[in-house]
């Protein structure tokens, strides 16, 4: 059907900003939900790295979002692969 299947395999969409908060339904998240959210996590995550280097932001205080930040990501992961 498609000649380049390559263009659509390669294909990564820009999410909007979105967290767990923006989900229509809390209990049962889509999957683009979740992988909007787990990109919105990287994108804070390399931002809190960029801040932090650049010393726009408390050492301690930013280590501590870094977790957070970190342990948000994986638990939204999770959901991807529970069983039901």
């Amino acid at each position: 059907m498609f000649e380049n299947d390559d263009t659509l395999i390669n294909f990564k969409p820009k999410y909007p900003h979105t967290l767990p908060e923006d989900w229509k339904d809390h209990d049962n998240p889509t999957v683009y939900e979740i992988n909007a959210t787990l990109e919105t996590l990287k994108k804070m995550y390399a931002q809190q790295i960029k801040d932090l280097e650049n010393g726009l932001i408390d050492k301690e205080e930013g280590e501590h979002n870094l977790r957070n930040i970190a342990t948000n990501y994986q638990s939204i992961k999770s959901i991807l692969f529970q069983t039901h």
